[in-house]
C-alpha cells in the first residue's frame, strides 16, 4: 500500500464470532461478518462505494499460522456496516474470542484497488500486544468496540510498527494470464 493510510481497531464482540468456523455451533449470531460503526466505514470506503452501500475487496487475513486472501464484502445490511464473507475455517481461529481485536489496515476511502489487511489479535495467542492495545485504547478512542487511527496522528505510528501494511509483492496480484492471440 502507498499513501496515507488508516487502521481500524474493532474489538471482537459475540455476533463477530460467526465468521470464525471453530466458533460457528457455540454462537448465536448468524452471521458470517465483522460489525463496523458508520463512521468507519465512511473513513474506510470511497464515498462511491459508502453512497452504493457496499463493494468487494481483495481482503488478506492473518493470525497466528493462518493466511486466507480472497475477496470479501463490505457492506450494510440493514442498519449495520459489516466486512463478511466466506467463514475463516482454520483451527487456529479457535483461539479468539470476544474482546479481542480485529486490526484493519488499508488506504482511506478505498475503491476496491487496494487489498485490506485484517489482522487478529486473541489475548491466549498474543498475551503482551492485546495488552498493549488494551491499554493504548483506555483513554476512550474505542466508541461502539470500533477505533480509527489515521497516518501522521497520534496512535498510529505504534500500531503501524505492531502490524506492518501489506509488502508490495503480496498486494499487487500478477495479471491475469492471458492466452496468445493467433492470426
Amino acid at each position: 500500500m502507498s499513501g496515507s493510510e488508516l487502521i481500524i481497531v474493532r474489538s471482537l464482540t459475540d455476533s463477530d464470532m460467526g465468521l470464525f468456523a471453530a466458533h460457528r455451533k457455540a454462537t448465536a449470531s448468524h452471521q458470517r461478518a465483522i460489525a463496523l460503526t458508520t463512521r468507519a466505514a465512511k473513513r474506510l470506503l470511497h464515498p462511491d462505494v459508502f453512497e452504493e452501500k457496499g463493494g468487494d475487496f481483495d481482503c488478506i487475513c492473518l493470525f497466528g499460522a493462518a493466511m486466507n486472501r480472497e475477496i470479501r464484502r463490505v457492506n450494510k445490511g440493514g442498519k449495520n456496516w459489516r466486512l463478511g464473507g466466506s467463514q475463516l475455517d482454520h483451527e487456529v481461529f479457535r483461539n479468539l474470542d470476544s474482546r479481542d481485536f480485529a486490526l484493519i489496515r488499508s488506504v482511506p476511502h478505498n475503491d476496491g484497488s487496494s487489498p485490506i489487511l485484517l489482522t487478529f489479535v486473541g489475548r491466549h495467542s498474543h498475551q503482551l500486544v492485546q495488552a498493549g492495545l488494551v491499554a493504548m485504547l483506555a483513554n476512550g478512542e474505542l466508541q461502539h468496540s470500533v477505533a480509527i487511527f489515521e497516518e501522521r496522528k497520534g496512535g498510529f505510528s505504534a500500531l503501524s510498527d505492531l502490524f506492518p501494511a501489506i509488502p508490495a509483492r503480496v498486494a499487487v496480484r500478477p495479471p491475469a494470464q492471458q492466452s496468445a492471440l493467433v492470426s
